[in-house]
């Protein structure tokens, strides 16, 4: 770890086991708080006896046309209406930040999605503050919206565990994350070689910083075997002063070191 040009966080996380390297440090999540924020609004429809499906009526002047959000490529009227459902899918499967503001305005506040996923959360080592608008117009508030590689870990693990609780909306967050298609180049790098590993995960990527680093390059996974033996990992890179590809090297390659040491003990 001393040669890469970064701090590289890790965590790991099964039945038996919990390791952690440079846990100590706080890691800018960036867009893995969408895990955090759709829990949130999970949260907020079963409190409200609302539904998943309820439709959002959309205005224009709501959108950023300046920000990544693969929906726009959908929906092209200048006002739409949209489930809550597919926000969270945008927001999860995509990283769709339009989606995420839109969860964040009508749901849930990042506020409050802080409150209520630490009430909640196995390791509450985190904090959200700001929205992707926010942090759009000044990066270095990504560092404010931070957390540990264990916390993280903690919270997809908790996601999939049989105690969880389980509605409509935390189903369907659980298909989501099972079908991201961001960061593949990551965590599940690994995927190709082992297609009978079960698969969920939220990645976060950064602006750069003023020293011209990445400011965040994250991904937290949860792996289930054939045999239900399962575990989370999280690998948070931040002040990175290499490409994205090399970064998401280093996670794949620790991915696949997991996988090894996991398999054969």
């Amino acid at each position: 770890m001393d040669t890469i040009p970064g701090t590289v966080g890790i965590a790991f996380i099964c039945d038996v086991d919990t390791v952690t390297i440079n846990n100590s440090v706080r890691y800018p999540m960036m867009s893995v708080f969408k895990l955090h924020q759709a829990l949130a609004v999970a949260d907020a429809i079963n409190t409200r006896c609302s539904s998943i499906d309820s439709v959002i009526h959309i205005s224009k002047d709501e959108l950023d046309t300046e920000t990544w959000s693969p929906m726009l490529k959908i929906y092209r009227e200048p006002d739409f209406d949209i489930s809550i459902r597919d926000l969270i899918k945008y927001s999860l499967t995509v990283s769709d930040n339009n989606a995420s503001n839109l969860l964040f305005k009508h749901i849930v506040s990042p506020s409050t999605t802080d409150s209520l996923i630490r009430s909640i959360s196995d390791d509450p080592t985190f904090s959200i503050v700001y929205s992707e608008d926010e942090m759009k117009k000044k990066h270095t508030l990504a560092y404010i919206n931070y957390s540990t590689p264990l916390s993280a870990a903690s919270l997809i693990r908790q996601v999939f565990d049989s105690t969880f609780v389980t509605n409509s909306a935390v189903d369907s967050i659980r298909k989501d994350l099972a079908t991201v298609t961001t960061g593949l180049d990551r965590l599940g790098a690994i995927i190709p070689q082992h297609p009978e590993l079960f698969f969920a995960h939220k990645t976060g990527s950064g602006y750069r910083n003023d020293a011209n680093e990445l400011i965040a390059h994250n991904d937290v996974g949860y792996f289930r075997l054939p045999d239900d033996r399962a575990y989370a990992l999280a690998v948070f890179i931040r002040d990175f002063s290499g490409t994205e590809a090399e970064a998401s090297e280093i996670i794949a390659r620790v991915s696949q070191e997991v996988y090894e040491f996991f398999v054969n003990k």
